[in-house]
């Protein structure tokens, strides 16, 4: 009963559909706006499909023993947001989310990087206060809103566990509306 009501309410916290050219050019908008530093930055889109994820930001694991200059990156897209999008202030602010990953990465050494992706996926404690730190600096840019309505719209696609277990590793909306400062 949880997953269908979940499921009718999905559909109605839906913008229209959109396309992977629409997200690519608000994913370049968004640098654009928020990261001209990242203007020079080889940042693409993968896609992939996940009932807990929508959007991840990875650096290209094949670059990294190279050049700095010579990386790149992905914001990695779960195909399943184009059906049923947030609206575009929240898809806004998700995406200064996983650009601040990328710039992130962008001033590490790939050992850095190494060593972050290991703590990151062996400790619940290490992950949460990266990504906490990270939606400050979102909040930081003034993006409270946006970030608070992407996660309730998130929640409503998650398993009780995984609702449970975002709203350990990220800042909940509460907290983010808390945050105007």
């Amino acid at each position: 009963m949880l997953l269908a009501s979940m499921s009718i309410f999905a559909a109605e916290n839906c913008a229209p559909k959109m396309n992977l050219q629409q997200f690519t050019e608000i994913l370049y908008r968004t640098r654009q706006v928020y990261f001209p530093e990242l203007e020079r930055e080889k940042i693409g889109i993968s896609t992939f499909r996940s009932d807990a994820y929508f959007l991840q930001a990875q650096p290209e694991v094949k670059t990294l023993m190279g050049k700095k200059a010579k990386r790149k990156y992905n914001v990695q897209l779960n195909l399943k947001l184009l059906d049923c999008p947030p609206d575009e202030a929240s898809l806004e602010a998700i995406l200064v989310h996983e650009l601040e990953h990328i710039k992130d990465y962008v001033g590490w050494s790939a050992a850095k990087i190494l060593k972050h992706g290991a703590h990151y996926v062996t400790s619940l404690k290490f992950r949460a206060k990266y990504e906490r730190e990270t939606d400050m600096r979102v909040l930081k840019k003034g993006l409270n809103s946006g970030l608070a309505t992407y996660r309730e719209w998130v929640y409503q696609w998650l398993t009780p566990k995984d609702y449970q277990i975002k709203r350990y590793i990220y800042l909940t909306p509460e907290e983010i509306l808390s945050d105007l400062r």
